[in-house]
């Protein structure tokens, strides 16, 4: 369970990895990106040097053995497994047993956030969940509560206070007797605890924390579900778990009485099945509609192609229903659905002269026989390649890369180009770009977002928009949503641009339309961008 003085000892830096070691560097406890610094999900009871270079290994080993109660270390740069740089800190607490390490790679500390809540010390979503589908089949429970008025009680506090209150409230939690506790999102807490009691204690201690500052008591959502789950493989109860705390973090769940994981698991199907249904009749009698938003010439304003957005409803993103069907690999169907919809526009009327851009998953990328279909498709329409982009969605790790820039390559000689979406929103972007050969990047909508609010990541951001222009790949900068954040996208190096700054999306194509941007790119290239 994580106690007050383990959290203590993973305060003094905040991490993108958190474990802990004994004294023969044996890993007893870990949490945060695992994935992003291992290829075993599950660290516990590993060497924890493993997740060095062979070089770094001995050093990290002898720092664990000679280091004493009481005694810190770091931040000392290190070379991880993979080669990527990173800062390692140690502690070695008193009244500790065990020694706390930190792992931070070099500009992910606010972008990915993985690991630690920065505002009330507590783990984030994606830790908890981590630690809540280690935990999923056993004799505990799990709490979450929402207060949905807490961030109307932080704006009427001056700045200081509010940053008291939820320090407070993170202090609160983190002092209970619990397994993991979390800030899931920007009013919803939870923690995992061996005692199904004690997890009726959290509502109480979030109270409790906003009576000791004076305040009038919080209103409440509190969901309260067993670990337990009847006749549930290992698998079962984690999706079970993930499906819960997921729905309550979006606000879809908002009281439920108390039920364990087999009721949950139940639930989670019906609804499931019942979508996977509806979604793949919507596919199969293409019954979505397409709409078109404008890709500009950041220096010209001239218009240089369309990307194909799908709709299910109108007025509505489609975003949570493609990332569902993405989740239960619904997603090739799906792909070439939009693909054969797409190339009908062009084909079907000779007066629309536009370039059209459409997402493919990188699922349908990276599975074989779902690329031989779409493939297929696209050697069939070959005609049209020179007015087709193909962005590949990185919301799906590809996990053969080779196998996938072969996939890729094979497209461009049919003569379409290809490139990266939402670039810059998940830990495998660089290594994308390292592996694929590719015409263009979209950089993610977040990242553009953040431009000009911290220098270094500006630098680093520009660094990378030199090194695709070097490389003639073109960069489009997603989420432009105003004349400011249009000139920061110009000064950093960005080419082309969309977003509500050049108008909403069409439901028709233009006529004419200026042409789209030019490919090439080679490999080989070498920088870091974390």
């Amino acid at each position: 369970m994580i106690e007050p003085i383990r959290l203590l000892a993973f305060a003094f830096a905040g991490a993108d990895l958190l474990f802990e070691v004994d004294n023969t560097g044996t890993t007893l406890f870990a949490t945060g990106a695992t994935s992003a610094f291992s290829k075993r999900h599950n660290l516990i009871g590993e060497k924890a040097a493993l997740l060095f270079h062979p070089g770094e290994q001995a050093r990290f080993s002898n720092i664990v053995r000679g280091l004493k109660p009481g005694g810190r270390v770091g931040p000392e740069p290190v070379t991880l497994a993979s080669g990527e740089k990173a800062s390692l800190s140690m502690c070695f607490l008193p009244e500790a047993d065990r020694i706390s390490c930190t792992l931070v790679k070099p500009g992910k500390r606010g972008s990915l956030g993985v690991g630690i809540d920065k505002e009330t010390g507590l783990s984030d979503m994606d830790a908890f969940v981590e630690a809540a589908a280690e935990s999923a089949g056993g004799r505990g429970a799990m709490a979450m509560v929402n207060v949905p008025n807490l961030p109307e009680i932080c704006t009427k506090l001056p700045a200081g206070k509010a940053a008291d209150l939820l320090a407070g409230i993170g202090a609160k939690v983190a002092a209970m007797d619990t397994i993991a506790a979390a800030r899931l999102s920007g009013t919803r807490f939870g923690v995992l605890t061996e005692d199904p009691h004690a997890a009726r204690m959290l509502a109480e201690n979030i109270q409790g924390a906003v009576h000791q500052k004076g305040l009038d008591s919080l209103t409440m959502d509190e969901v309260i579900v067993s670990l337990k789950g009847r006749n549930l493989s290992p698998e079962q109860s984690v999706l079970a778990l993930r499906y819960v705390i997921g729905r309550f973090a979006e606000g879809k769940i908002k009281t439920t009485p108390t039920s364990d994981l087999t009721e949950t698991f139940e639930r989670m199907m019906e609804e499931t099945i019942a979508r996977a249904e509806a979604f793949n009749t919507t596919v199969s009698d293409s019954a979505f509609d397409l709409a078109y938003e404008p890709i500009v010439n950041l220096k010209t304003g001239v218009t240089g192609h369309f990307e194909a957005l799908t709709r299910f409803e109108p007025g509505q993103s489609p975003g949570e229903t493609i990332k569902f069907a993405e989740h239960l690999g619904l997603t090739d169907p799906f792909d070439l659905a939009v693909a054969v919809k797409t190339l009908g526009v062009l084909e079907g009327n000779a007066s629309v002269t536009a370039s059209i851009a459409i997402n493919v998953s990188g699922k349908s990328i990276a599975n074989p026989s779902a690329f031989a279909v779409l493939s297929g498709f696209f050697a069939k329409k070959r005609a049209f390649a020179k007015r087709v982009l193909i962005e590949i969605t990185e919301s799906a790790e590809m996990p053969d890369l080779a196998a996938a820039d072969k996939a890729i390559q094979s497209l461009r000689k049919m003569g379409y180009r290809v490139g990266i979406d939402d670039f810059g929103a998940g830990a495998a972007s660089l290594q994308y770009l390292h592996a694929f050969t590719v015409d263009f990047v979209k950089m993610d909508g977040a990242v553009v977002q953040r431009l000009g609010k911290s220098a270094r990541e500006d630098a680093l951001l520009k660094s990378v928009l030199g090194t695709c222009a070097d490389l003639q790949i073109e960069t489009i900068a997603e989420w432009i949503d105003s004349p400011e954040r249009l000139q920061l996208c110009k000064d950093l190096g960005f080419q082309f641009g969309q977003g509500r700054h050049f108008g909403g999306s069409l439901a028709e194509l233009p006529q004419v339309a200026a042409p789209a941007p030019k490919a090439a790119r080679r490999k080989g290239m070498e920088y870091s961008w974390q």
